[in-house]
């Protein structure tokens, strides 16, 4: 028993996976709150130390949650989460941001290298302890795919499938990339890993008549060339619009068994769990995607494997084997009701048009589950027109034959009268198997914490200028606000610790970063402020300057808001692609059961 049932136990309130959620994401709150209160601590201590009037210490802006006032400073939790501040009315004068406040006659005059030194020190400390959690990192290392720490091309796409349906040749297949290909730079930069292959092309700035564009060099027998790719934009998300610049490639992927099915072939061939694959009828195997192609081509096959140091090949002869259920989407006046069969244990394999079978709901739309909310999710079709169901063939049959007239259909003891309007047969979807699950190897990386920052920075930069070009396709509605960034947290707080602490690693070198940027109510507008001030050497009038930062400030509150809209777009469409996948995990066939039916055969 672990700590959150322990704690479930305890309270007799909440259900486990309840308690889970809300542990993970108040975790991700604490870390979010620690990377501002960094930030803001830098402030402090700096100001602090040149004895500088403190009125205030706040965590989030507008309405205070919370305040203690210790000496001359109130410390405070607000209403907002957009940040935070410390008051120092000496630095610069914010009272539509900050409040009205008397500086006492005996405060030390703050200086040009006070305000300078003040205003940078937030940064710094977010780099600070960037640094310390980067540390820990290099310590422990992360789990990592083999494929994302190397820079080899493992498959090409022959085409790639636009949003509107269209299928469109493979960019990189068209400019000449071959699977094998080294991918040393990317429009001049350098490229190491995987990742800089993505960001490098959806960061892309170039652009010609044909549309975005990449110069993609690669090594090739040793030799350098320079290719003309031209990448197309294929949409992230459905909800939030969002599309990237890709050119149809994978990375090479080193392959292992994972698991071997009983009774298959690659079981009587004396394959091995944690067997590396290395060559199929000769041919180097560098992605999952050219072994599934090859299979698609040559059923027979030469497979060679590496067990413990020594290659080892052996014949193979695979089976065409449905890897999911087929199903019917039934479109009526009341909505869409999608129906599948289910064999649970029982063996599959003479197919569902034969075999007796539940058929159950695979998903409802929202009007129908309206209409019916006693109906779910593998909620049992028990009859149609009076008819009991047992056979996939007859309800689809039945179904199709009664379009633009009223069915009775009986789930879950629930009678629906329903005028179905369309009908629509969804095949099985088959692939070839010899019975084997593979898996990709893992590595535990250990990236120094100078190359963790200095990459994350460099990915601030890129992604600052690709946001300013014109030629590219990075917009505003790309970035991150607070509920992406909290989604983020707390997602990676679910799934691994270390995830977590690389992504408030970058968390912090964007804080620095950003609020160094020469922009009012930002650090970098300060500091930019004091060295025009000493570069003009007279002040700037202080109604100009509060004019500008309200302005600023609005700005800044209207453009938090509108990336938010977009997190909040991106995070439903991610619900919508988590059913999906919730709904082909209910399709998909156990392949152990369709090797044993096929022994019993």
């Amino acid at each position: 028993m672990d700590f959150f049932q322990i704690l479930c136990l305890d309270l007799k309130l909440l259900d486990f996976e309840t308690i889970k959620a809300i542990f993970f994401f108040v975790l991700a709150i604490i870390f979010l709150g620690a990377s501002i209160f960094v930030h803001e601590l830098g402030h402090f201590l700096a100001a602090k130390r040149r004895r500088l009037f403190i009125p205030r210490f706040s965590i989030g802006f507008g309405p205070r949650i919370f305040s203690k006032t210790i000496g001359e400073t109130e410390f405070c939790l607000s209403l907002l989460p957009l940040g935070g501040y410390v008051a120092l009315p000496q630095l610069m004068d914010a009272k539509a941001i900050e409040g009205k406040y008397t500086i006492p006659e005996t405060a030390k005059p703050i200086s040009p290298g006070d305000k300078i030194i003040v205003s940078a020190m937030g940064a710094i400390f977010n780099i600070i302890f960037a640094f310390i959690l980067a540390t820990v990192l290099w310590a422990i290392g992360i789990q990592c795919r083999q494929s994302i720490t190397n820079n080899i091309v493992g498959y090409v796409s022959e085409e790639i499938q636009l949003p509107n349906g269209i299928k469109v040749p493979g960019p990189a297949k068209v400019a000449g990339i071959q699977i094998g290909d080294k991918i040393i730079a990317i429009d001049g930069h350098e490229i190491h890993d995987y990742s800089d292959i993505i960001h490098g092309i959806a960061l892309g700035k170039k652009r010609d008549s044909q549309g975005p564009l990449s110069i993609i060099s690669i090594l090739r027998d040793g030799k350098r060339q320079d290719l003309t790719v031209h990448p197309v934009l294929v949409e992230q998300n459905r909800r939030s619009k969002e599309s990237i610049r890709i050119i149809g490639i994978e990375p090479f992927q080193e392959l292992a068994i994972f698991e071997i099915f009983k009774n298959s072939p690659a079981e009587q061939a004396g394959l091995q769990v944690d067997d590396k694959l290395c060559s199929v009828n000769g041919i180097p195997l560098l992605s999952y995607s050219q072994f599934s192609d090859i299979l698609k081509n040559s059923p027979d096959v030469q497979l060679t494997v590496e067990r413990l140091g020594k290659p080892i090949t052996v014949a193979l002869k695979s089976q065409l084997l449905p890897l999911s259920q087929p199903h019917v989407k039934l479109t009526t006046t009341d909505g869409v009701l999608e129906i599948f069969p289910s064999f649970g244990e029982e063996n599959p394999i003479k197919g569902p048009c034969r075999d007796t079978c539940k058929l159950q709901i695979l998903s409802l739309s929202s009007e129908f589950q309206k209409k019916y909310p006693k109906l779910h999710i593998d909620s049992q079709v028990t009859s149609i027109c009076g008819q009991a169901i047992s056979n996939f063939s007859d309800a689809l049959f039945i179904c199709q034959n009664r379009i633009e007239t009223p069915i009775e259909i009986t789930i879950d003891g629930t009678r629906l009268d329903l005028v179905v309007e369309k009908v629509e047969f969804v095949p099985s979807i088959n692939r070839f198997s010899f019975g084997v699950e593979l898996r990709e190897t893992e590595v535990l990386c250990h990236k120094n914490p100078l190359e963790q920052i200095s990459k994350n920075a460099c990915l601030v930069f890129s992604t600052l200028g690709s946001l300013i070009s014109p030629s590219s396709d990075i917009h505003l509605k790309n970035l991150m606000g607070p509920p992406g960034i909290i989604k983020t947290l707390n997602t990676f707080a679910t799934e691994n610790f270390r995830l977590l602490l690389s992504f408030v690693i970058i968390l912090n070198v964007n804080l620095a970063i950003l609020n160094l940027l020469p922009l009012p109510v930002l650090d970098g507008g300060i500091i930019a402020l004091v060295l025009l001030e000493l570069l003009l050497r007279r002040k700037v009038a202080t109604q100009i300057l509060i004019g500008i930062q309200c302005i600023f400030m609005i700005m800044l509150i209207g453009f938090t808001i509108y990336i938010s809209f977009f997190d909040i777009s991106r995070i439903l469409g991610e619900k919508i692609e988590e059913e999906r996948y919730q709904k082909w995990q209910r399709l998909t066939i156990n392949e152990q059961l369709l090797w044993n039916g096929l022994k019993s055969q």
